[in-house]
């Protein structure tokens, strides 16, 4: 049995899983960094800094670590490069950008509770809500596009 037809299912498996961890991750983040302007109490303060750390140090980090690392693995066992896939790949991006984004959140709104504003922190759920459909959408669709790139040899 060829090797990479043994390992290939493992490795959709750890990039499906790390993926859906990452992106439950990243949409539960918004909702917690909106409850910190109205947290009152020394305890209660604690506690929601807790379960965002736990959501962002143990959860989303990981997560998005292995996404990545088994998605890298998949582009070069599986050879897809055609042009939809460098869209998927910046919207990737964009998912990680707003990860770091949220952690560096998480440290201003430590020090500065009230720096944002309850609605807009819960608005920008949408942010990741977006980048998530659109790489959702360009996985199962794999559109055309109208130009082609040069392809390497």
């Amino acid at each position: 049995m060829d090797l990479l037809a043994v390992w290939m299912p493992w490795i959709k498996f750890v990039h499906l899983a790390a993926l859906l961890t990452w992106c439950a991750s990243l949409l539960a983040l918004p909702p917690l960094l909106a409850l910190v302007p109205s947290t009152h109490g020394r305890v209660a303060r604690h506690r929601l800094r807790a379960a965002m750390r736990f959501v962002y140090i143990a959860l989303a980090s990981p997560a998005a670590v292995l996404a990545v690392v088994s998605g890298t693995a998949l582009i070069h066992l599986m050879n897809v490069y055609a042009p939809w896939f460098f869209a998927k790949l910046t919207l990737v991006a964009a998912m990680a950008l707003f990860h770091a984004g949220c952690g560096k959140l998480i440290l201003v709104l430590r020090e500065r509770p009230r720096a944002w504003p309850p609605g807009l922190l819960l608005a920008m759920a949408g942010l990741p809500m977006a980048l998530i459909l659109g790489v959702l959408w360009l996985v199962l669709a794999q559109p055309a596009w109208p130009f082609s790139l040069p392809r390497l040899r």
